[in-house]
């Protein structure tokens, strides 16, 4: 786990700008409906839960959840919750997996109300020693009909967002809501990893753009983009796919045509 001071500050971070972020969506999907619904940001509907000491000078693990359901009001009739965002924050060991995911999902009550969507951020801090999260994880951020959620990763000092596979929602939605982090921070830091990447000034060297997104903590999304400008710009590189994996490599013929 991270220092227990880093953690808190991440944690702090990450809810202090979450109205914001959500008030700038100006309108949330409901996927179930097929529906787009603006709201009131004046007027929402909250839940919080806390547990274990949030203190940067306490003890053990803790978590911090919020739920803010959003009022829509139609034309006629009265205003009524049709999306909720839900963000949780927990720092224990073994913080991302399919149990605890369920276990928010219960918590925010998404079973019991079928007629509200629920976007759900699971965060909390990169596991290190893991290189990526098993199929049952991601399995798990699509696994119900009124919700779908996000792993929300602090990889000091960036976040990453991983969001469910299926599409009913687009990724860049889960990362408006719960990335803090501005996207021009996250471009410098895979810019300058390219940049320094040593693999990249041999002949034939290559990177897996997959790792490079793990490594510097930025979505594949936009590490694919910033490694197709890359190329384009720097002669003798190109980006291509191998073996289903995406790759950035050096022409392994550039030295004989020097």
């Amino acid at each position: 786990m991270l220092e227990r001071a880093t953690a808190v500050s991440a944690m702090q971070s990450l809810f202090s700008g979450l109205e914001s972020r959500i008030v700038r969506q100006r309108m949330l999907p409901h996927p179930g409906e097929g529906s787009l619904y603006d709201f009131d940001p004046n007027r929402v509907s909250r839940r919080s839960f806390r547990q274990g000491d949030l203190s940067p000078g306490g003890k053990g693990p803790f978590i911090r959840r919020e739920s803010i359901g959003l009022l829509h009001k139609p034309m006629l009739g009265l205003a009524a919750v049709k999306v909720c965002v839900v963000l949780d924050f927990g720092n224990a060991e073994r913080r991302f997996t399919a149990d605890a995911i369920q276990e928010t999902v219960r918590w925010a009550l998404a079973p019991l109300r079928p007629d509200i969507y629920f976007v759900i951020g699971f965060a909390g801090a990169r596991e290190p020693h893991l290189a990526g999260h098993t199929d049952e994880v991601l399995r798990a951020l699509s696994g119900g009909t009124n919700w779908r959620g996000a792993l929300i990763e602090y990889a000091d000092p960036g976040w990453a967002v991983t969001a469910p596979r299926d599409g009913a929602i687009l990724p860049a939605l889960f990362e408006n809501l719960f990335d803090p982090e501005p996207v021009d921070q996250k471009i410098a830091r895979v810019d300058a990893a390219l940049l320094a990447a040593h693999e990249l000034r041999e002949p034939g060297g290559f990177m897996l753009l997959d790792d490079l997104a793990q490594r510097v903590a930025v979505g594949k999304d936009l590490v694919t983009d910033r490694a197709i400008l890359y190329a384009e710009r720097t002669p003798g590189l190109g980006v291509k796919e191998v073996g289903g994996d995406l790759i950035i490599q050096r022409d392994r013929f550039e030295s004989m045509r020097a």
